[in-house]
C-alpha cells in the first residue's frame, strides 16, 4: 500500500468526532490525514497535487475509507527520510553538545518527544 499512515482527527485526544458530537457540533465534518510512504513519495515527488491526491484517496478507499466531499494535498518534500538512525539521541559530554529529534527516533512526534526527554536525562 502506498499509505504509511492514516489518522482520523476526531479520534485524537481533545477533538470530537461527528459520531460523538454534541448537538452544537453536528455540522462538523470528519477529517482524515493521509501520509504516503517514503518510496512512493520519492517516485511521485513532481506529480501534480491532484494526481497524487487521487491516487492516495484510491488507496484510502481500498482500506475502507469513504470518498471525501473535499480534499487538499500538500507536498512536504523534506518531511520524511528513508532510514532513521534509531539511536534516540546523541550526547557528547566532553563538548556539552547534544542532538535530538524525530529523525533519531523513528520519525513520529512520539519519537521526537522521547528523543528530547532522553537527551534531557543525559544532560542532567
Amino acid at each position: 500500500n502506498l499509505l504509511s499512515w492514516v489518522a482520523r482527527d476526531g479520534a485524537k485526544q481533545g477533538r470530537a468526532s461527528p459520531a460523538k458530537a454534541s448537538t452544537s457540533q453536528i455540522n462538523q465534518t470528519e477529517t482524515w490525514v493521509l501520509h504516503a510512504n517514503s518510496e512512493w513519495s520519492e517516485t511521485h515527488i513532481e506529480d501534480a497535487p491532484d494526481v497524487v491526491a487521487n491516487l492516495m484517496l484510491s488507496a484510502f478507499i481500498q482500506l475502507g475509507g469513504e470518498k471525501p466531499a473535499t480534499f487538499t494535498a500538500h507536498r512536504l518534500r523534506y518531511a520524511d527520510c528513508l532510514a532513521y538512525l534509531n539511536i534516540a539521541c546523541a550526547w557528547d559530554a566532553n563538548l556539552q553538545l547534544g542532538l535530538c529529534g524525530d529523525w533519531l527516533n523513528g520519525g513520529k512526534v512520539q519519537g521526537a518527544w522521547l528523543s528530547g526527554l532522553l537527551l534531557a536525562q543525559k544532560i542532567l
